[in-house]
């Protein structure tokens, strides 16, 4: 049987070690409120979203995530996204959901370009046809054009927007914005974005309905910016496919 061992400081070491916690707990004293004042309010920190897209010349960035189905399924999303902000262009090349597998989308200005691997065609919509992107990605409001987009305040302008946290990333603060849709019937009550103070670009959106209900999430991952992307070969498509013009 193994023998206890009491652990009884001497009253110096005692007065001592209470000394040290009196220390510690005067130094978190001063240093939480000073944490506190330095977090932002929400517009602000939308601001400096809007002020960070703006300035934006091109990005690239993994798009990871979920779709998930009235019943519960769920689609793994993994995509490969370009953007070209000033030439209001972007790219996504689909490594899954599987069933999409080497399908491209081209979002150029007013149109939509939408490659079917297999069938080696290209479908041209406007960028305001709910059909543009074959519901892959949630639904904004009726007459919202497909776009891939940094700035969070603009995209959900008819939202009511809180931060709900601040947390701490491996790069700094991380602003958790909770985005309250004005109508209470819409299909996307609510949304949570999660914003790197590091360069004020989002990283995270979760779409969730009345009930809660998670409907999607999206992760932008190993985001590279400014990169000097060219914008004829963002746009580039198979040469040899047959194009289809769906616009009005």
């Amino acid at each position: 049987m193994h023998k206890q061992t009491s652990y009884n400081l001497a009253p110096r070491t005692r007065r001592s070690f209470s000394a040290i916690l009196g220390a510690l707990a005067v130094c978190a004293a001063l240093v939480a409120p000073s944490a506190a004042a330095q977090a932002l309010d929400v517009d602000t920190v939308l601001d400096n979203v809007t002020t960070a897209a703006r300035d934006l010349r091109d990005a690239s960035f993994l798009l990871e995530g979920k779709l998930v189905d009235t019943d519960g399924t769920i689609i793994a999303l993994e995509i490969e996204i370009r953007v070209v902000p000033p030439a209001g262009l972007a790219s996504a090349y689909i490594i899954q959901p599987d069933a999409l597998a080497d399908n491209e989308i081209v979002l150029d200005g007013p149109a939509v370009y939408n490659y079917t691997f297999l069938t080696n065609q290209v479908m041209v919509f406007d960028a305001d046809d709910p059909d543009a992107l074959g519901g892959l990605l949630p639904k904004g409001e009726d007459g919202a054009s497909a776009e891939i987009s940094f700035d969070i305040g603009a995209i959900f302008a008819g939202y009511v927007a809180t931060i709900a946290d601040v947390e701490q990333g491996a790069n700094g603060d991380v602003y958790v914005i909770e985005f309250r849709n004005k109508d209470p019937e819409a299909l996307i009550l609510d949304v949570i974005a999660r914003v790197f103070a590091s360069d004020w670009l989002p990283r995270q959106l979760v779409f969730m309905e009345a009930d809660g209900r998670v409907m999607a999430e999206l992760n932008a991952n190993d985001l590279l910016i400014d990169q000097g992307l060219d914008p004829d070969e963002v746009r580039r498509l198979p040469d040899d496919a047959e194009v289809i013009d769906n616009r009005r």
